[in-house]
């Protein structure tokens, strides 16, 4: 066979090597827009020539997400209704830079980057440029549960309930041991779903799995006293379960406006109960009824690439949480909530949310979330309120607080035991525009002794590196409650405050006035 011959056989036979194998030869791919979702009625999005979907969704944010497979590619927002005045793009510390003309605005975004982006007076536009998925499977294969195969038959078009065709398919590939259930686009409205040992479950961009909102197509797993509502587990493991992965571009909604208002039922969207070894890896979460993310009891959980999606309009909608769970990584994610993007805490049995927990109380340790975005009216990094059981060894690692009421912290409200071995370090804090339990600043260190058992010590922390670009409106707080449970061995260092050239010397200059049983307190510029 000539040269010639063969160049032209390898080009007629490329194409269905493509079409194969997923691979696109365009920078930049656009996800389908689910057929619940409505586009934007103010933001248009153009990426590397290709009109991507924005999603209409509360009144503070629409987001819009896509897959690029080059490093970096145009993007151009456009206004559909007036020129551009102003305009923020925001992590800041990126250092993107843009340009208006008339209503377009026109920068570059990288892989992997996930933006906020603020116009004029319009709400803000969250963009996330997802990277390419790793190991993305095939929708069919040896070892592949594909959901909308014959013997599983689920409705992806969101009118009925399709429980049992998801939970048969997830049942199959944890008897083949490491199988994969394939979730194609489409709309899956779906009851409890126990993720189970073995398993991979991956969502196919476009794929939405949808929390119905009506309490009777749900098992009730807790009471939030405080909300006077029953709580379920919506998507969950037991306890002992082991190897478990989800992920993909798909979205898990947890319908918690109509669910909580309507339906009169919260719901945690993931509870990783008692589970080790969890990997949670690109998807979107959005529309919590209560607490979003719940690593609990857990050990060796990895929760990666993901978008935290809540509402600004309803409460205790707490993106991830972190509880009594060891050897937690939460990297690269943006968290958006009314409630605490970002926490870790600690409970005993009889607390309310915490009664039919799996196994016993546990204390929390080698935590850290690292290269995450937070927007919040509340706390946008910390530790608390619950501490219960002891909390250590926890890192808050190149972060950045988007807008909050305090930027990072430790609050210690209920129960008496120890916090020790905290790091804050390279925190970005760009705005502070909300106050809470009259707090405005950016960073709290204290103790509340809410429960009137005496709290407990904190103690070997460590906040370093931070960019402070706004302190806030009230001085910032390192109190305990006694000689006995105070604040020991706290250290500032390298902390760049808005007003001045050079780091912070002293608690003065870090606006820290208000103090109480603490000591040990060092201050450096280094």
């Amino acid at each position: 066979m000539s040269k010639r011959i063969k160049i032209l056989c390898a080009l007629l036979v490329l194409p269905a090597i493509l079409f194969a194998g997923n691979i696109s030869l365009n920078p930049v791919s656009a996800y389908p827009l689910p057929s619940i979702y409505t586009k934007s009625l103010i933001f248009n999005l153009v990426v590397s020539g290709i009109d991507i979907p924005v999603v209409n969704y509360t009144e503070k944010y629409d987001y819009a997400h896509f897959l690029m497979s080059t490093e970096t590619a145009e993007v151009i927002v456009s206004l559909s209704d007036e020129d551009i005045t102003t305009y923020n793009v925001s992590p800041k510390k990126l250092n993107i830079p843009a340009q208006a003309k008339a209503k377009q605005l026109t920068f570059i975004i990288r892989k992997g980057d996930y933006l906020i982006i603020k116009i004029n007076k319009k709400k803000e536009l969250v963009i996330v440029a997802d990277a390419e998925v790793k190991d993305k499977p095939k929708p069919r294969g040896k070892g592949v549960f594909n959901v909308l195969e014959p013997v599983y038959h689920a409705d992806s078009t969101g009118k009925t309930l399709t429980t049992s065709s998801i939970q048969n398919a997830i049942n199959d590939a944890s008897v083949y041991k490491n199988g994969i259930v394939y979730i194609p686009a489409g709309v899956y409205k779906v009851g409890n779903i126990e993720l189970k040992s073995n398993t991979a479950i991956y969502l196919e961009e476009g794929a939405v799995l949808l929390f119905s909102g009506k309490a009777e197509d749900y098992t009730i797993n807790a009471r939030k006293d405080s909300q006077k509502r029953n709580i379920t587990w919506w998507i969950y493991t037991k306890m002992g379960a082991r190897h478990i992965k989800l992920f993909g571009n798909g979205t898990l909604d947890g319908n918690g406006k109509f669910a909580t208002e309507k339906g009169k039922i919260g719901n945690h969207i993931l509870a990783i109960m008692g589970a080790e070894h969890f990997t949670l890896d690109g998807l979107i979460i959005r529309n919590s009824g209560a607490w979003a993310i719940m690593p609990t009891r857990a050990k060796n959980v990895v929760l990666k690439n993901f978008k935290l999606f809540n509402r600004f309009d309803m409460g205790e909608n707490d993106g991830v949480d972190v509880i009594e769970s060891q050897n937690v990584l939460v990297k690269h994610a943006i968290g958006i909530a009314l409630d605490d993007p970002f926490s870790t805490k600690t409970w005993e049995q009889n607390t309310d949310l915490c009664r039919n927990w799996p196994g016993s109380p546990k204390a929390q340790k080698n935590i850290v979330f690292e290269n995450c975005i937070s927007w919040t009216y509340c706390y946008g990094f910390k530790i608390g309120q619950g501490v219960m059981q002891p909390q250590s060894n926890i890192k808050f690692k190149n972060c950045v607080v988007y807008d909050a009421a305090v930027g990072i912290g430790i609050h210690h409200k209920w129960g008496t035991a120890f916090v020790k071995n905290v790091v804050f370090d390279g925190i970005d804090i760009e705005r502070l525009s909300y106050q809470n339990d009259d707090h405005r600043t950016w960073a709290i260190l204290f103790m509340q002794n809410g429960d009137k058992k005496g709290s407990g010590p904190i103690s070997n922390i460590t906040v370093k590196n931070i960019m402070v670009r706004d302190a806030g409106k009230f001085p910032g707080k390192i109190k305990g409650v006694s000689e006995v449970n105070n604040i020991n061995h706290l250290t500032f260092s390298n902390i760049k405050m808005p007003d001045l050239n050079l780091p912070a010397q002293n608690l003065k200059e870090l606006r820290m006035t208000d103090i109480a049983f603490a000591d040990d307190i060092k201050v450096s510029a280094r």
